[in-house]
């Protein structure tokens, strides 16, 4: 048996979700990522405890709309050894930003710090390149996207 994590078309969402997803598949003492405020301020997020889910190989499809907090989690299982990577090049989007209102409905995004990956790649506007480069359809058929690494699972 296998664990697949499909976060094709994945933009991301909130960075905290990525965080608390990859605690679930990593070891103790293992840095999730590092966010850098506009002041040069470093916060180094690391596990405190084991993961759930330690011994099950781990396979995970991306593709170029994988995206902000789920390239965070991409990188934090692939860079800690965690995970197998399949797709594409992921999106590239390394910074948190935050939206604040200008007038009435109105809003502007800011760029309020960047992130870095466990190993201190910068992935914004690069992205993360997968262990075996596979064209995934975003919405095409996750059967054809899924061959290699279900072989590699047996």
């Amino acid at each position: 048996a296998a664990i697949v994590l499909d976060l094709r078309n994945d933009a991301g969402g909130l960075l905290p979700g990525g965080i608390d997803t990859a605690r679930l598949f990593l070891a103790k003492d293992k840095v999730i990522v590092t966010v850098t405020n506009a002041k040069g301020l470093e916060d180094k997020t690391e596990t405190v405890k084991d993961g759930r889910e330690l011994d099950t190989p781990l396979f995970m499809v991306v593709n170029k709309k994988t995206a902000s907090a789920a390239e965070v989690l991409t990188a934090a299982l692939q860079e800690n050894g965690r995970a197998v990577v399949f797709g594409e090049q992921t999106f590239g989007k390394g910074i948190v930003q935050t939206i604040q209102p200008v007038r009435g409905d109105a809003g502007i995004s800011v760029t309020i710090a960047r992130y870095m990956t466990p190993l201190g790649n910068n992935v914004n506007k690069k992205g993360i390149t997968p262990d075996t480069n596979i064209p995934c359809n975003p919405i095409g058929d996750i059967a054809a996207c899924l061959e290699e690494p279900a072989m590699l699972a047996k």
